[in-house]
């Protein structure tokens, strides 16, 4: 089983890629929109062309969701509370409780 490090390293590798591929993805569509809005592409832009236009920007969204997701999963992992391994001296030194004894069985 992965340390709680690596699984730490490994969710902000994929935040990572994540973010800087919803980010491409957004640059795109505002790219191709800017294009399509003031150059004469306007006129010979298609339905098929605007959905695709569409579907970057639902693709950047999704990806951008995952991202935050991933960063939601770090942060849970950054406060999770780090256990320690007991001690063998701590053993020795806490008392040791007798267990009771019913009362009709006592000696």
């Amino acid at each position: 089983m992965k340390t709680i490090q690596e699984k730490i390293d490994w969710y902000i590798f994929l935040f990572w890629v994540y973010w800087i591929f919803s980010l491409l993805a957004a640059i795109g569509v505002v790219v191709c929109g800017i294009i399509a809005y003031l150059t004469k592409f306007q006129e010979v832009v298609t339905v098929s062309q605007l959905f695709l236009l569409v579907l970057t920007l639902l693709m950047a969204l999704y990806l951008r969701i995952n991202a935050l997701h991933y960063h939601k999963i770090v942060l849970q992992l950054q406060n999770t509370p780090r256990r320690k391994a007991p001690r063998a001296e701590e053993f020795s030194q806490r008392p040791r409780s007798q267990p009771q004894r019913r009362p009709g069985y006592e000696k």
